[in-house]
């Protein structure tokens, strides 16, 4: 998928849930609904983006991206 139109749906998305009055919640809910609804290539793709500096996207969106990185599992 192109990676530009994943940020315009993540921004789109994350201007939605920013007028939420509450910063965290806001990141929350919109790291919850990138989780629920976006096929994990998608996920994928959009955190790989984020974490190489994810220019495009606003801090609320990037901020709730990042929380999608997934920690690797213990040995």
């Amino acid at each position: 998928m192109d990676t530009h139109h994943l940020v315009t749906m993540a921004n789109e998305i994350g201007g939605f849930f920013a007028s939420a009055a509450d910063h965290d919640e806001a990141v929350a809910a919109i790291a919850q609904h990138l989780k629920s609804f976006w096929e994990p290539r998608m996920r994928r793709e959009i955190v790989a983006y984020a974490t190489a500096g994810g220019a495009d996207l606003t801090p609320i969106v990037r901020e709730a991206v990042l929380r999608l990185q997934v920690s690797p599992e213990p040995r």
